[in-house]
Parts: C-alpha cells; sequence; structure tokens
C-alpha cells in the first residue's frame, strides 16, 4: 500500500487509504423506519432547533413502497441521538414528521436525478435547541475543476456512528443534462441520508444518498466504495459514490418549511387549532395564521413569516 503522503488524491488509482474512525456527534442520529414491507435504518442530521434532514428514502422506504402509497406527512418514524446518554441510560428520541421533500419516486428517477432524494422532517421535541444542529449551505462544484478535497462524511456504518474525515468530490453531468454530486466517502448500509460537511466546519452541503458502480469493473472497487481498504479508482457514475447537494432551491424550501412549522407550533401553544403539527399546507394552518394576524391587526395574508412567528413565539408564557 502506498504511504500515507501517497494517498492525498484519494480517487488515484492504487491508493487504498480508508481512514474512517468512530464518531460521537451529537447532531447526527439514527432515523428508523418500520413499515409494512420492512423495518429500515438511515443517518439524519439536525439542521435547526427543530427539524432534520435525510434523504427521502431513509424516510419513505424503497421506491417500490412509494409506487403503493405516495409519500406523506404520516409516514412513521423515529429520530434517535444515539450518541447522547441520558442519566438512566437512554438516549434522546422524537418523533419525525415529514413536512417537504424532493420528487424522487420511481425506480428510474433513484439514478436520473440523485438530488431529488431529499426529505425535511419536523422534530415533536426540539432536540436541535438542546444539542446543536448544522447550518445548511448552498455550494456548485459545477464551478470546480476536478475533484475537489476538504469534506468529510458522517454516517451510521452498520448501525456504528462513523466519520471519514478526509473524503473528495467532483461533479457530474450526464448526457440529459442532469447534474449529480460524485464523491469517495466511505458508505455503508445506514449511511443514507448523513451529512457531508465542509471540513472542520458546521456548514453542510450535501446528503450522502447511493452506493453505486459495477461490481464486473476490475477497476472499479467492490461496490463502487473506497472501503475496507480499496481504492476508488475513476470518476464516473459506474465507479462513485452519489450525493445530495443542497441547492439554493432546497435550502430555500426548507427555510420556507421551518418558518411555516415555527409559526404552527407557536400558534398550538397559543391555543389556535393549526392542524396537526407538520400540515403547514392544511386549511386549518391557514386560517389560524389569518385569524392571529386578524387579532394582532396585521394585514390578513394567511401567510406564515418570519416576523410573525418570532412575534407568537414572545406572546407564548414562558411559565
Amino acid at each position: 500500500m502506498p504511504p500515507r503522503s501517497a494517498c492525498r488524491r484519494r480517487h488515484q488509482l492504487g491508493c487504498s487509504l480508508d481512514d474512517r474512525q468512530p464518531s460521537h456527534s451529537s447532531i447526527v442520529g439514527t432515523r428508523e423506519i418500520d413499515l409494512p414491507e420492512g423495518a429500515g435504518l438511515g443517518t439524519a442530521v439536525l439542521v435547526d432547533h427543530c427539524g432534520i434532514l435525510t434523504n427521502f428514502h431513509a424516510v419513505f422506504g424503497p421506491w417500490y413502497v412509494t409506487a403503493l402509497r405516495a409519500a406523506s406527512r404520516r409516514f412513521p418514524g423515529t429520530f434517535t441521538l444515539t450518541e447522547v446518554a441520558l442519566p438512566d441510560g437512554t438516549h434522546p428520541t422524537a418523533r419525525p414528521i415529514p413536512v417537504v421533500w424532493g420528487e424522487y419516486y420511481g425506480p428510474d428517477r433513484h439514478w436520473r436525478v440523485p438530488h431529488h432524494d431529499w426529505a425535511y422532517l419536523v422534530l415533536d421535541r426540539c432536540l436541535g435547541q438542546m444539542h446543536g444542529h448544522f447550518l445548511p449551505r448552498a455550494s456548485d462544484l459545477q464551478d470546480w475543476q476536478g475533484a475537489i478535497d476538504g469534506f468529510a462524511a458522517l454516517g451510521y456504518s452498520t448501525g456504528r456512528q462513523m466519520v471519514d474525515p478526509a473524503c473528495s468530490m467532483t461533479a457530474h453531468r450526464t448526457g440529459s443534462g442532469k447534474n449529480s454530486w460524485l464523491h469517495d466517502c466511505a458508505l455503508e448500509s445506514g449511511d443514507s441520508g448523513g451529512p457531508i460537511i465542509r471540513r472542520g466546519t458546521f456548514s453542510l452541503i450535501a446528503l450522502s444518498a447511493s452506493v453505486v458502480g459495477d461490481p464486473t469493473d476490475p477497476q472499479c472497487p467492490r461496490g463502487g466504495v473506497r472501503q475496507r481498504g480499496e481504492p476508488l479508482a475513476q470518476w464516473n457514475v459506474g465507479c462513485a459514490n452519489m450525493a445530495v447537494p443542497l441547492t439554493g432551491d432546497i435550502i430555500a424550501r426548507v427555510e420556507a418549511a421551518r418558518i411555516a412549522v415555527g409559526v404552527q407550533r407557536a400558534l398550538i401553544a397559543l391555543g389556535y387549532d393549526a392542524g396537526p403539527l407538520g400540515a403547514i399546507d392544511e386549511p386549518r394552518a391557514v386560517v389560524a395564521i389569518r385569524q392571529v394576524q386578524g387579532d394582532m391587526g396585521w394585514p390578513v395574508t394567511g401567510r406564515p413569516t418570519d416576523a410573525l412567528r418570532k412575534i407568537l413565539w414572545l406572546k407564548i408564557p414562558t411559565s
């Protein structure tokens, strides 16, 4: 195996460095699902006081599940901060409720538009307020040349939180004009939805999504993943892993959902009937917003705003 100094560009042929190590981040947790079609475990990351981001498929199951029934806020699940131990030995948990997500439904889309494989969920307990969160940041790899180092990836590899401290990433444009991100972060079962961050920062720029690769290609690592001492031989969609970049559009949708849920949560705390938590487009939520806007003497628009969210939270009794 080449010495470590020869492994700076880990997509280099013959470089077989796998430097993953156990991680104990209180910002990253597991997202479990238990559907009639089977149970699953993925990774999710806190991105605000009360919300998490993860993959669409880690929330709603494989494509054949959403082929049977449409994705909705009713899909069950549990979010657990496994690395945080409470005095009684248990871990903080919350019920994650899907709020907004990408258009990621069928088997063809699984590979053609991987940037739709994301979902934002609100928690019934604001664990991010107690344990911290990452900051979503838009980044455009299309403006970069070649493979770029300086990333780290966290996930629950086969049920254990691990960090890959030094990943590389590059952009890929398909013949149909669709863009995706390729990377050599080590991925295993359970890492779906894990955060890819700027190394040494709290800037979240992408979500781990898919392990791809052609097992018949002798130049590709098994499964297309740089793990267990195997190198990432070349950068192409058949020989690298995929990530979901946090584009400006995704971040804008997540931010709008965060504000709307914050307004809804405050309205519920103040005694208004704003509908079920997370159902931000339900008529009851709009009616409650219009009612409180009228009560406060504001223009009655029915639209949630950050100013309204902040004012409502100031009205909630602290005792």
